[in-house]
């Protein structure tokens, strides 16, 4: 052994200058939560996401569905009132031909007398 290796004196250990804290795992809340870093104006932190319960999943299916109902009785209510309009211009339409007709065969019959 040369005068630098310490292995062979005796020597009283070294013990850390803190010891590490051991944080037991949460027992109240029994559904796991999403970390998710967020990139802010003052750096990135760390955002917690809980899972959704039943209710809120349920409300959300609610709401979404309300939604959509409210979306189709628009688009019927616009439906229903282009109908009346649409067979108004088709009416308009075929009575202007058939009137058109009737003025023909009546200038015809004029020229023809």
């Amino acid at each position: 052994m040369n005068a630098h290796d310490d292995r062979g004196r005796n020597r009283s250990p070294e013990y850390p200058l803190s010891e590490p804290e051991i944080i037991p795992p949460e027992r109240e809340r029994p559904r796991p939560d999403v970390f998710v870093w967020v990139a802010g104006r003052d750096g990135p932190r760390r955002a917690t996401l809980t899972v959704p319960g039943l209710l809120t999943i349920l409300l959300a299916f609610f709401v979404a569905g309300l939604v959509a109902a409210l979306i189709l009785i628009a688009a019927l209510g616009a439906v229903l009132l282009w109908v009346p309009f649409i067979i108004l211009v088709v009416g308009l339409l075929l009575l202007s031909a058939t009137a058109r007709q009737y003025w023909w065969r009546f200038r015809s019959w004029l020229s023809g007398r």
